[in-house]
């Protein structure tokens, strides 16, 4: 993944721990992953499915995610399956990004709030 030193709740181990707790019996985990610009947008479908493969090798896991919707002009796609074959997808280079479909709470809190 990229080299930016962002927030500690985003690193890849935080992820995959997200992507674990919100994991369903049977259908796994869901997840938005992101590629670098240089990935050309005719190809997400075969660079996403070499990527999946061999994060499945790495791990020892075969069939275990499924790539969903591409969004081309985000270079982005759905995928699901098993939480620590997602993560291990982290590890592409061509990967920028990976996200849980669920994020709570990404607005800000409001601070200071006095009860009426």
């Amino acid at each position: 993944m990229s080299e930016y030193a962002g927030s500690k709740e985003w690193s890849p181990e935080s992820i995959r721990e997200k992507l674990k707790r919100s994991a369903s019996p049977g259908v796994g985990a869901s997840a938005q992953v992101f590629l670098h610009e240089s990935v050309p947008a005719g190809s997400l479908s075969e660079v996403l499915t070499r990527m999946v493969s061999a994060a499945e090798k790495k791990i020892g896991r075969s069939a275990s995610v499924q790539v969903g919707k591409l969004h081309p002009l985000a270079k982005s796609a759905s995928v699901t399956g098993d939480p620590d074959v997602i993560a291990a997808m982290a590890s592409d280079s061509q990967v920028k990004a990976i996200l849980p479909s669920v994020i709570d709470d990404i607005y800000p809190k409001p601070l200071n709030v006095k009860e009426v």
